[in-house]
């Protein structure tokens, strides 16, 4: 049974976590919610934001019929009782994992937190904790949880979600950068210069 609801309850922490649980903390401690989805004035970063809505829309929607109706959702492949526990196990530790990951990662961003770009603001750069490990510790904490969610529910449409979560946050990252740059000048560059994008390294400006 908990293989079932497992999907579904990661969804529904990884929805929960950064439209309730995080708006409501940013709130009680700065007084405003932090969320800025469809503000901005950039047709790209509009339809950037429809698209997360929908992928999370279809994350909660499958991990639903999976948990109710296991019977409607295909697997992709047939896998043996051993592979099949392996796959669960390490499904398991990278959705929870990642979750944690993803609250201390927005738990380190203190009053700069936000979802979406507010092209305005200036709440300081967070260059601490997590951040000073890599850039986007949140997006890695996404993808990570993400991939467990795939390996414990493996479909197609599990695949796709995966894939287009990359490919979007690539593109994401690639905004928000362009916005920091913007915001915080040489600061954000020397920032970047020296502390990789996604892992330790890897991705730093030149």
């Amino acid at each position: 049974m908990i293989w079932r609801v497992l999907p579904l309850a990661g969804a529904v922490l990884l929805v929960g976590i950064p439209l309730c649980w995080r708006p409501w903390l940013h709130y009680r401690r700065h007084g405003s919610w932090g969320i800025a989805l469809f503000r901005s004035r950039r047709p790209g970063q509009l339809v950037r934001d429809s698209l997360a809505v929908v992928a999370f829309l279809l994350l909660l929607g499958q991990g639903f019929a999976a948990a109710a109706w296991p019977g409607s959702i295909a697997p992709l492949g047939a896998a043996s009782a051993l592979s099949l526990a392996v796959r669960r196990a390490v499904g398991a530790l990278l959705l929870l994992g990642g979750l944690s990951f993803l609250v201390a990662a927005q738990l380190d961003l203190g009053a700069s937190w936000r979802i979406g770009i507010e092209e305005d603001a200036r709440p300081g750069l967070r260059t601490g904790g997590l951040y000073s490990v890599c850039r986007n510790p949140i997006y890695v904490g996404l993808l990570v949880t993400i991939a467990g969610y795939a390996l414990l529910l493996p479909t197609r449409l599990s695949l796709v979600l995966l894939l287009g979560t990359g490919v979007g946050i690539r593109q994401q990252v690639a905004a928000e950068e362009s916005c920091l740059l913007t915001a915080y000048g040489e600061s954000y560059r020397a920032y970047a210069r020296r502390v990789g994008r996604f892992v330790p390294g890897l991705g730093r400006l030149r």
